[in-house]
């Protein structure tokens, strides 16, 4: 079948899509944010039976018959991803106090930069038109 909903239990740390079960799959990875968007229940979201998001054509409305194992890989693959990536958050965290704790250079320690190099590049002769 095909999933029309999704839920995360913080308690087993079990995320349940449909009739599947992933875990273990912590809190944290499952509230992972960017720019204030939750990027495991944003990326299920778009992939469950009816979709999420704005409608632009009846295009959107053309999904698999089926679950397509190629989502599950992607959804591993997006777990990992953010697995590591929180996995990295302590070694960062010094980092940044190793910055802040060490020297601060004043602005006039910077040398300034040319005028020339201010302004925008020019448009070259064979770029393609962007059209938005």
């Amino acid at each position: 079948g095909y999933p029309d909903a999704f839920s995360h239990d913080s308690a087993t740390e079990t995320l349940r899509v449909g009739d599947g079960r992933f875990a273990p799959v912590p809190q944290a990875i499952y509230d992972f944010e960017v720019s204030g968007l939750r990027v495991v229940p944003s990326w299920l979201g778009y992939r469950m039976k009816r979709g999420a998001g704005r409608r632009s054509s009846p295009l959107n409305d053309i999904r698999p018959a089926r679950w397509p194992a190629a989502f599950t890989r992607e959804l591993l693959e997006l777990l990992w991803v953010l697995e590591g990536t929180l996995a990295l958050y302590p070694e960062q965290a010094r980092l940044l106090d190793r910055v802040h704790a060490g020297p601060c250079l004043p602005a006039s320690a910077i040398a300034p930069v040319a005028a020339a190099l201010r302004r925008p590049p020019k448009a070259q002769a064979n770029a393609p038109e962007l059209l938005c």
